[in-house]
């Protein structure tokens, strides 16, 4: 049934109006599952702490890179080339979501792209085995076919130093809807800033979808997903033996199909012990999560959970590769 829920969240999109465009409350929901199994674990407080390649999603400010501190970070990963894969089991794995992303820094900032799958397969119809008799012990429900719908994402972005201090950064991205009712496509806009006024304190804000993102359909039908702001800050603590990171964000208009409200809260936390191995706690939107990661010089892997009452537990690993 879950299954069956979740496939009529997406084909709403496509349903909202049968003539004329509109802005429709549940468009952009299939964007907003995040990326990256360390900003799951953190509860997606990531906005002032994304300086990995997932900043593609999170603000594209942060693909330029983090000042190197060696009072708080001895990593040199920053400053490399970086790829991102994941997989998500979303909700039970209702949802299954796939990222690639590739981060390349340049001398004043760097350089983003990425590609993101997120889709519900294997749906099954039924039917009666004769439609022209009713339904009884000889004639019975029978599978008549398998569906599915996916989002398809690709994003380029990128991000600079303005100052020592302040970084921006802009995204662009593509979607290709495709949903067992038609194929739908259009084209966003993310702006985003990072302002780091001391080597332990940053702030972060996004602006998602600032042209109002249109998803057109065929016969004239279309989705609009409303512009939100997403806006945070992050704290670096050096402890004994590592260093700790909070992270705190918000996201303005942010309207779920699943939360009927225009706010949402992120909290999240992680410690580092000697830059290598990371233990995570987070809560988002009333939902704890939790995760842990490793890294080495050129290698690492984060995984991620987060529970759900309604629509069962999110797992989420990933791979990160630097050259």
């Amino acid at each position: 049934m879950k299954r069956f829920a979740t496939l009529a969240l997406y084909c709403t999109c496509a349903l909202t109006s049968p003539t004329h465009a509109q802005t429709s409350h549940y468009a952009g929901d299939p964007l907003l599952l995040g990326a990256g199994a360390r900003a799951l674990g953190m509860g997606s407080a990531y906005v002032a702490l994304s300086f990995d390649a997932t900043a593609i999603y999170w603000n594209p400010a942060g693909l330029a890179p983090e000042v190197y501190n060696p009072e708080l970070d001895s990593s040199s990963s920053r400053t490399k080339r970086e790829i991102h894969l994941q997989h998500a089991e979303q909700f039970g794995g209702s949802v299954n979501q796939d990222i690639f992303a590739l981060r390349l820094p340049t001398r004043k900032g760097g350089v983003g792209l990425g590609i993101v799958r997120a889709g519900v397969d294997g749906i099954a119809l039924t039917g009666l085995e004769d439609p022209d008799r009713p339904i009884g012990p000889d004639n019975r429900p029978v599978i008549i076919d398998k569906i599915g719908t996916a989002d398809y994402v690709f994003r380029i972005a990128y991000g600079r130093y303005i100052t020592d201090k302040l970084r921006l950064g802009a995204g662009i991205k593509m979607i290709r809807r495709d949903l067992s009712v038609g194929i739908g496509s259009g084209f966003g806009l993310d702006i985003g800033l990072l302002y780091l006024p001391t080597s332990t304190f940053g702030i972060g804000a996004t602006i998602r979808d600032l042209t109002k993102t249109r998803i057109a359909f065929p016969d004239g039908i279309a989705d609009r997903i409303s512009p939100s702001l997403l806006i945070g800050a992050a704290l670096h603590h050096r402890m004994p033996g590592g260093l700790m990171k909070v992270g705190f964000s918000t996201h303005l208009n942010d309207k779920k199909s699943t939360l009927e409200k225009t706010r949402s809260i992120q909290l999240g936390i992680e410690y580092r012990l000697q830059h290598r191995l990371a233990f995570r706690l987070g809560h988002k939107d009333g939902h704890f999560t939790a995760g842990t990661g490793l890294q080495l010089r050129r290698f690492g892997v984060d995984l991620a959970f987060m529970e759900h009452d309604q629509l069962d537990n999110t797992y989420r690993i990933s791979v990160i590769l630097f050259f």
